[in-house]
């Protein structure tokens, strides 16, 4: 297998998760790593020599700025892992660089950003994945077979909510910077529930009403408030939405409710639940599905696409 070499932007917490977790992939090389505090990528470049070394290089090149690290000569591909409002604009140097893309999410708040990202991403011929990987889990798979074979009827109404304390570890850090972060919890990590109701239902947002509270810091905490959803093909039809983002919690929990005209699914702490009315709340299996696994394909990563 030709190897594969990659460069990670943001050498914190995500940085070393990334660089782990393609360490773990035969072939896979972790060959620059770049962050403002060069100290910061050291550490790690030290922590990637423990795993694997790119065999064509010898050592893992570090660089304080990430325009430099694109122009590595060796590199296929880089994960960003820095504050969200960087995400856009590495992301376009990147691509002008030749390079594929997988970044955190957030992609951007902002429409405009998103047209622009997939234009360049189009002009180069690579690929830009963010990296919500929810939907690559099994049982969020085994759900989407089930509302896509139209066996449970249509969607009628969704309850969506999510909680952990993104308060107390975050204080003092970028994620309570408005600039840095834009939208607090609920733009940094909401994403996540977001993107499995659209990938998992297909449906369109109407309309939003929304609430949000900083609760004594610098951006948002809590987010509530109600929507409502359409099919693509029947913008007439409305499908009542609830949510309840809740950022000062003391755990992480989520739960993604979606009713159908003859069951109720409900994806709890990543678990999928479902029940047709017969018996109580249980696990979504491929039994339950009267079609062949759905799962023989990979479920295509998240690309922005017009």
């Amino acid at each position: 297998m030709t190897p594969l070499r990659a460069g990670i932007v943001g050498c914190g917490w995500f940085g070393r998760v990334h660089l782990e977790r393609l360490s773990e992939i035969s072939g896979v090389y972790v060959t620059a790593l770049s962050d403002p505090f060069l100290e910061a990528a050291q550490v790690l470049a030290r922590k990637a020599a423990a795993h694997q070394i790119d065999p064509a290089q010898g050592k893992v090149a570090t660089y304080a700025r990430a325009l430099e690290m694109f122009a590595h000569p060796k590199l296929d591909f880089v994960v960003i892992a820095s504050p969200n409002k960087h995400h856009v604009p590495q992301i376009l140097a990147a691509l002008a660089q030749g390079l594929h893309v997988l970044c955190e999410k957030p992609l951007t708040l902002i429409p405009e950003e998103v047209t622009q990202v997939d234009a360049a991403m189009k002009a180069s011929g690579k690929r830009v994945a963010i990296a919500y990987q929810s939907r690559y889990r099994r049982n969020a798979r085994l759900l989407k077979a089930a509302l896509d074979s139209g066996k449970w009827g249509k969607i009628v109404a969704v309850n969506i909510f999510g909680s952990e304390d993104w308060k107390t570890p975050n204080i003092g850090t970028w994620r309570h910077d408005p600039e840095r972060c834009p939208g607090g919890y609920f733009g940094d990590a909401n994403g996540h529930q977001l993107d499995m109701l659209f990938w998992l239902t297909g449906l369109q947002p109407r309309e939003v009403h929304a609430t949000m509270d900083t609760c004594g810091t610098r951006v948002p905490l809590m987010t509530w408030g109600q929507a409502t959803l359409t099919e693509a093909d029947n913008t007439q039809q409305t499908i009542p939405m609830v949510f309840n983002f809740v950022g000062i919690a003391r755990h992480w929990r989520e739960e993604i409710a979606i009713q159908t005209e003859r069951a109720d699914f409900l994806i709890r702490d990543t678990v999928a639940l479902w029940t047709d009315g017969n018996k109580p709340f249980a696990p979504l299996t491929e039994s339950d599905l009267e079609t062949a696994s759905p799962l023989i394909d990979d479920t295509p990563c998240l690309l922005y696409t017009s």
